[in-house]
């Protein structure tokens, strides 16, 4: 192969079509010898059956009789002529394998005899043998007489005589390859001539062009040496000149491809924002940027080669989604990412596919938004609070009933104990037992307070919807009863769980609740109907989703407002009566779990909300009854 590679292109051309011709050359004259070979074969064989089944029906009365003169005829009858030459020997034996007929002129060869055939033999039989100096095909006939096998005709077809066939084709192939070679020997050379001649041609003109000489093309010493100088002139002119505006094509692109890898890697390197080269499969970080090293506190080495999923609780499957052409899609929104001590921030990821270093990667840009989250909490935690305070008054009397209940039964045993009057362990125990229900029950209603107004921190867990309106009836259901509010529950045990938080979901249900008894109340006060309030919670799945609606009979939202309900600080209630923030923050935490909310109303006939979240299938937390 090194001396193949030092050749010239034109010898290269000449060698190559050369070698081919003769490769192929050669490959078509073993195809064909072959061919030939199997073709004689299976005619001698043929030919041999042939001879061997007439012979087969003229013997079978004499094999009968064991007419040995007659058989030996037959025998011989079958080599006269031509079949001389290819049939070496015949002979004639019964159903016992004994030789009744044979043309060996001298005696059967030692070692030789017939092959045996069995009784219900139905077709011929052909094995290669060797038979004294001669290599045969010997054939075995059956010789038939109704049903049974009466002896067999077996005869040795001469190989050698293909042998001779085949060495005379063997000069004639020889003869042929010879012409074959010495032809294409010429027209090789012709034809790696006319190719390169104009590559030779082209070489010099770049040679000009190389040293700035552009004014060669109309010189003569620059022509073609012989043959069609006018066209191959022309032909060489618009090569040339193809070249060099590929050649200042080529310098254009490579300088914008430059100015655009410039450009990448200043807003790559100097971006606000923490962004991530990310293999396509399996989500290791292939490269970063020094913000990423700084936010995280990973030296930059040690980010590359660490997966993305090992730096916070990500979903791999938002990384294997489609992303459209050319766009940048986010992908985790509000995601928990851990920086290299161990403190925890929120981002939101936006992702777009690209091609690193000859692989499918994704660009990952992050954006720091915990100062967001921690004041999405806080606006959360003021709803939370505003809705207290307005509910104080019944939660106060809520209190009260309890301690009521205790102060009488306390005041009881005072009394009996003042009096001197004994107190029967009956009466005791039944007041005892009062005393410490009403604790539970005053207990129960300020953990369920406490539980509420609790700062809920910003997770993502399986979760029961229906335990999170039982948690919320418990605390608002009765001050709606005391409002002429008939809050009832529709709620479907058989939904899946939801990926959520608690104390968010609660603050969702509470908001809708709260929104709907105001609702409820103006339309009392507007029509004077006091009987007639109602608020109904329902759950329900569908396939993949599981879906929550709070409907009533208020007020109903006007057509023209309900673009405008989810706005921020936007509030129907008079200066002083709420800041406008319970739908936007409902809409904020739906969104944050990946669920829609929706409304339908119609003007005085109440509204109802509806909200939408993916199922979890995979964890189911235990229904609360």
């Amino acid at each position: 192969m090194k001396r193949f590679d030092r050749l010239t292109l034109k010898n290269k051309i000449f060698v190559s079509c050369l070698g081919f011709t003769l490769v192929v050359s050669i490959l078509i004259a073993l195809f064909t010898r072959a061919l030939l070979i199997s073709s004689l074969t299976g005619e001698l064989k043929k030919r041999g059956v042939g001879i061997a089944q007439s012979v087969a029906e003229s013997s079978r009365v004499h094999i009968l009789t064991k007419n040995r003169a007659e058989l030996t005829a037959l025998a011989y009858d079958a080599r006269l002529g031509n079949r001389q030459k290819v049939v070496v020997y015949l002979l004639i034996a019964d159903n016992r394998g004994t030789v009744l007929a044979h043309t060996f002129t001298t005696g059967i060869p030692e070692g030789f005899g017939p092959v045996a055939i069995e009784e219900n033999a139905s077709g011929e039989q052909v094995a290669d043998m060797r038979v004294g100096p001669h290599s045969v095909f010997h054939i075995t006939v059956p010789v038939k007489e109704g049903i049974y096998t009466i002896g067999s005709v077996q005869i040795g077809m001469d190989r050698g005589h293909i042998e001779g066939l085949i060495d005379r084709l063997r000069l004639i192939f020889l003869s042929f390859l010879s012409v074959v070679t010495l032809v294409f020997f010429f027209l090789s050379h012709r034809l790696a001539l006319n190719i390169t001649r104009p590559v030779t041609s082209l070489i010099r003109y770049t040679d000009h062009l190389s040293r700035g000489d552009f004014h060669f093309l109309g010189r003569t010493d620059m022509a073609p040496a012989s043959g069609g100088l006018e066209d191959r002139e022309d032909e060489i002119a618009i090569l040339t000149n193809s070249f060099m505006q590929m050649t200042s094509r080529l310098a254009s692109s490579t300088e914008r491809l430059r100015e655009s890898q410039q450009k990448y890697r200043s807003l790559f390197h100097s971006g606000p924002n923490p962004i991530f080269v990310i293999h396509r499969q399996t989500l290791e970080i292939l490269d970063a940027n020094p913000k990423a090293a700084e936010v995280f506190g990973y030296d930059r080495d040690a980010l590359t080669g660490m997966s993305l999923l090992s730096l916070g609780n990500l979903n791999r499957e938002a990384f294997e989604r489609a992303y459209p052409e050319g766009k940048s899609i986010l992908i985790s929104s509000k995601v928990t990412l851990f920086r290299k001590d161990g403190r925890s921030l929120f981002v939101n990821i936006h992702a777009n596919p690209a091609e690193y270093r000859d692989r499918d990667a994704i660009i990952a840009a992050t954006t720091d938004i915990t100062e967001l989250v921690e004041k999405d909490d806080q606006l959360i935690q003021a709803s939370k609070m505003a809705n207290l305070e307005k509910m104080s008054a019944g939660i106060a009397h809520e209190i009260n009933q309890p301690l009521n209940a205790i102060k009488m039964g306390s005041e009881y045993l005072t009394m009996m104990h003042e009096r001197r009057n004994p107190v029967g362990p009956e009466e005791l125990a039944m007041v005892l037992t009062e005393i410490s229900a009403q604790v539970s029950r005053a207990s129960e209603i300020v953990g369920r307070l406490k539980s509420f107004s609790r700062k809920a921190d910003f997770a993502r867990e399986v979760i029961s919807l229906n335990r999170c309106i039982r948690s919320v009836h418990k605390i608002v259901g009765r001050q709606l009863a005391l409002q002429n509010i008939d809050l009832t529950l529709e709620l479907d045990e058989a939904i899946p769980a939801i990926l959520a938080h608690n104390n968010r979901m609660e603050q969702v249900i509470f908001n809708l609740v709260t929104n709907a008894r105001d609702a409820v109340n103006e339309r009392i006060e507007t029509t004077g109907d006091i009987d007639g309030g109602m608020i109904r919670i329902t759950t329900f799945s569908d396939g993949d989703v599981v879906g929550l609606v709070v409907k009533d009979n208020g007020t109903g939202i006007p057509e023209d407002r309900k673009a405008t309900i989810f706005d921020s600080f936007y509030t129907t209630k008079e200066m002083g009566e709420g800041l406008g923030l319970g739908l936007p923050i409902v809409q904020g935490i739906v969104r944050d779990y990946s669920g829609t909310i929706s409304v339908t109303s119609s003007l005085g006939q109440g509204a109802a909300f509806k909200i939408l979240f993916p199922a979890q299938t995979n964890q189911l937390p235990e229904q609360e009854h």
